[in-house]
């Protein structure tokens, strides 16, 4: 008698399966309109100039609302009072019409800043109940910057307004604003003139080396990028900001465009030298290598001299760019014992144009001390500054009474001690050489 096997799998019959509260939110629907309502109704009897209230509202709020799920559409109604259809139209409320407590809302009339303050410090507060949505917020004032060219006049002043609000109070960075930059908002001045109102509410309550620091966070070059295409020069940005009574932008755009001259430059100069190095050969001959060193020498004074008469660069200036220069393009050793040739003979390779560069005494101090700065901010050379120094001297870069003058009264801060020490010897020996001179006359 043979017996069959069932294949049957054991079910649970009669057992309830539950779903789990994560699963069950991530299949809800999505209802930005119904999350709108429900802000609506917690409010419905609360006097609109009674902030205390409305806040202590959103605060307790969270329990019951998804401001996780939600949290592009609450930022939409906390800015514009409704909520953004695709293209950026403001929709707001049929029955209600605008969230009473959104910034468009309360940035209104002559106190406008007043209630951009106001407004903050409720984004301030809730931010700091639910610190999720610090990031959320963020991110959702990219969208929102996309479609200033379809808000009116009045409602971007108002945006920009509470966005230099919140900027000044460190809540947001300058990253969301680099979306500005985008073609469809740059080339009618739209963006320009919401960076414009933006920047004179952040300055009034921070400086031009905060500003700097953000721009720097943000890896915003230049605020000329924000300008329409045909607008982006010099001339323009200085007007631009001359009318705004914002004076203390045009010596920020200044100073950044010198600095990017002054970095180029060092570059230039690099690569000169790079390039030439590459083109020698072990089966070069000794002349021809020095007729190749001549050469870049060559490439490197005129490039200074082009630089000079274009940056109005005094002699002084140039001739530490120029050391700059000559440094980088050092590929440096890893073994620290070579690290004092490879340094001194790239000083000796080079020297002509130093010592082209120095023949004032203010030149001559100038380079030494940034010598010295260099040496301190650079381990691998600073033990080797002294021997530096003797090879500048050597070479007729620095002049005796230089290296006295540096020594005696004109030495740095940094690494002043040290660096002292090790030119002991050679400002021992100069003095000596300067007192005899004296003697023998």
């Amino acid at each position: 008698m043979s017996t069959q096997v069932s294949n049957e799998k054991p079910t649970l019959s009669g057992v309830r399966i539950r779903t789990r509260k994560r699963d069950a939110k991530a299949k809800a629907k999505y209802e930005p309109e119904a999350f709108r309502d429900s802000l609506f109704q917690l409010i419905e009897n609360v006097d609109p100039t009674d902030y205390t209230k409305f806040s202590s509202i959103l605060d307790t709020a969270g329990n019951t609302l998804d401001y996780r799920r939600y949290g592009d559409s609450f930022f939409e109604l906390l800015v514009t009072g409704g909520l953004l259809a695709p293209g950026g139209i403001i929709n707001d409320d049929e029955e209600y019409g605008k969230y009473p407590f959104s910034l468009f809302a309360m940035a209104t009339g002559a106190d406008a800043l007043a209630g951009a303050r106001r407004w903050g410090g409720l984004i301030l507060k809730l931010t700091r109940r639910y610190k999720y949505l610090e990031r959320t917020f963020s991110e959702s004032l990219v969208h929102i910057l996309k479609s200033i060219h379809r808000y009116t006049e009045e409602e971007n002043k108002k945006l920009a307004v509470g966005v230099g609000v919140l900027v000044g109070e460190g809540f947001f960075t300058l990253e969301p604003l680099k979306t500005l930059q985008e073609d469809h908002l740059t080339k009618e001045g739209v963006a320009l003139r919401f960076l414009t109102d933006m920047l004179q509410v952040y300055l009034l309550d921070n400086n031009i080396k905060q500003l700097h620091k953000l721009l720097s966070k943000a890896k915003i070059p230049s605020l000329v990028e924000f300008f329409p295409p045909n607008k982006r020069d010099d001339d323009c940005f200085a007007r631009h900001f001359e009318a705004e009574d914002m004076p203390q932008l045009i010596e920020l755009h200044v100073a950044k465009q010198a600095s990017l001259h002054r970095s180029g430059f060092v570059q230039g100069v690099s690569a000169i030298l790079r390039d030439a190095r590459e083109e020698e050969s072990d089966e070069d001959e000794a002349e021809d290598r020095e007729e190749m060193v001549q050469a870049a020498n060559l490439k490197v004074a005129k490039a200074a001299k082009a630089a000079m008469r274009a940056n109005k660069w005094e002699q002084h200036q140039a001739v530490t760019l120029v050391w700059d220069g000559i440094m980088n393009a050092v590929h440096w050793s890893f073994k620290s014992e070579q690290i004092e040739a490879q340094a001194l003979r790239q000083i000796s390779r080079h020297s002509p144009v130093l010592e082209m560069l120095t023949t004032e005494p203010k030149s001559e101090i100038s380079l030494l001390k940034h010598v010295q700065t260099y040496a301190y901010n650079e381990p691998r050379l600073t033990k080797h500054f002294g021997r530096i120094v003797l090879e500048l001297y050597n070479t007729d870069v620095l002049s005796d009474s230089a290296i006295i003058f540096w020594a005696t009264k004109g030495a740095k801060p940094e690494g002043k001690s040290g660096f002292l020490k090790q030119t002991e010897a050679l400002v021992r020996n100069l003095e000596a050489l300067e007192s005899d001179s004296e003697d023998g006359e």
